[in-house]
């Protein structure tokens, strides 16, 4: 399963999530790409994640929540099964 994650960075832990970060204490082996941020609001950064299931998801992505003030998981697909649920819908 793939999860399209929205966040917005809690900037008042902004120094105990980098150096979390730095000493390599967050998973994440579950993250496939870099985390991207809006250029107008770099606090909200999205990023893709993939797990076997959504238990797994949750259970690595529990330690990353503390560091967010809001987060918005959507599940998404990739495009060669995006195409085929549009072409079995397609008139």
């Amino acid at each position: 399963m793939r999860f399209l994650v929205k966040v917005r960075v809690d900037v008042l832990k902004m120094a105990e999530f980098g150096r979390r970060l730095q000493l390599g204490e967050l998973d994440r082996r579950l993250i496939k790409s870099e985390t991207y941020c809006l250029a107008g609001d770099p606090a909200v950064g999205y990023s893709v994640w993939e797990a076997a299931n959504r238990a797994e998801f949750d259970k690595v992505f529990s330690a990353w929540e503390p560091y967010y003030a809001e987060t918005k998981i959507t599940e998404v697909i990739g495009p060669q099964e995006a195409m085929g649920l549009l072409m079995k819908a397609r008139p």
